[in-house]
């Protein structure tokens, strides 16, 4: 159990537990601090951690800590919840896009099929 909690909550993720939330979530802040014209090093500076470790978040090959989050709000100068609610906005059109429909996930193929002949 211990190992496993371990392995849960280690920072370095292998790659078959890549998030795609993770991931995109690594190119907004990228690409929003790319537009405020902060280089890398300098952002990765600005939070506190190295510039290695600013690279894997970026391409959700690590994950953040919720300080690490609010600090690269801050400096982007940015609400966290607007992050997170930009971060909702791409994946879920991103998941329609794949002819996934938003309104299945987690019912019953069933149930879902039942709600869609309702008038």
């Amino acid at each position: 159990m211990r190992k496993r909690l371990r392995n849960l909550y280690s920072e370095e993720l292998v790659d078959s537990d890549y998030l795609p939330e993770l991931v995109e979530l690594g190119v907004l802040i990228g690409s929003h601090r790319t537009a405020s014209g902060i280089n890398q090093e300098e952002f990765a500076r600005m939070i506190g951690v190295s510039r290695r470790t600013m690279t894997k978040i970026e391409n959700g090959r690590q994950s953040l800590s919720f300080v690490a989050f609010l600090r690269i709000a801050a400096v982007l100068e940015m609400r966290p919840e607007y992050l997170l609610q930009e971060l909702t906005r791409v994946t879920q059109r991103k998941w329609s896009r794949k002819g996934e429909d938003l309104g299945r996930v987690g019912l019953s193929e069933q149930v879902w099929q039942e709600s869609a002949k309702k008038p």
